[in-house]
């Protein structure tokens, strides 16, 4: 699907004339419905941590305080649970720190192990931060639209032939219940069969359970477990 047929299904469902076009349209309907449709997709990157939209960034520290590069442009969060790794020393750095914490390290100009970290005016801010280490963190891009269907990403619809990176039967389902709001109509129906949905897909996007790092060895197998074979002599 594209940006183009998620608006003309959804107009066919609330007895709307489909439109041939939608970026260039000027009728206050098709308007509308674009900037609810971009609403919905917003609304549907927050909902949860989407696989297609997790990103493993990788780079080497440059040693200046905050990081000028990070996080990148299309950032919106961290990823739930994630770490921020230093590769290179093989440890998790601790944070984020609250300002307390981290006035107490870098005013006395002390050496944590493991560093620290916090964000600082939208930057990533490490300490120590040692030049050439490579860092290593896992977030969500922000843009949740590929262009033209292509190998490009944006925040935003740009061209009818737009797709979204999630299911975009989601955002039909966002679109209706929302643009039923808008005009004042009872949207309860909706809105209840648009969640239903929502929690099926991040039910199914999300991995089968939570795996133990913990574990001694591969298959939950004992610390005292052999597989070789012992035989007796007689």
């Amino acid at each position: 699907m594209s940006l183009l047929t998620i608006i003309q299904n959804v107009c066919a469902e609330i007895d709307l004339d489909p439109p041939t076009a939608v970026m260039s349209s000027a009728d206050p309907q098709i308007m509308q419905l674009r900037i609810l449709s971009t609403r919905a997709g917003r609304g549907l990157m927050r909902a949860h941590d989407w696989s297609a939209l997790m990103v493993r960034r990788q780079f080497a520290a440059t040693g200046v305080a905050p990081e000028p590069a990070e996080p990148p442009s299309d950032w919106d969060r961290f990823a739930a649970n994630g770490r921020l790794w230093n590769a290179s020393r093989l440890w998790a750095l601790n944070g984020p720190v609250e300002p307390q914490a981290w006035q107490r390290h870098t005013i006395p100009n002390s050496n944590p192990v493991p560093q620290i970290w916090r964000m600082a005016g939208g930057k990533l801010d490490i300490y120590p931060n040692v030049a050439g280490e490579t860092m290593e963190y896992a977030y969500i891009s922000g843009f949740w639209v590929t262009v033209n269907g292509g190998a490009s990403n944006a925040g935003n619809w740009a061209n009818d032939t737009d797709t979204a990176r999630f299911p975009e039967e989601l955002l039909e389902l966002s679109l209706i219940w929302r643009w039923k709001r808008a005009k004042g109509l009872d949207y309860g129906e909706e809105l209840a069969s648009f969640e239903r949905s929502k929690e099926a897909a991040i039910g199914a996007d999300r991995a089968a359970g939570a795996v133990d790092l913990s574990l001694p060895a591969r298959g939950e197998a004992p610390e005292n477990y052999w597989p070789g074979t012992i035989t007796v002599a007689p």
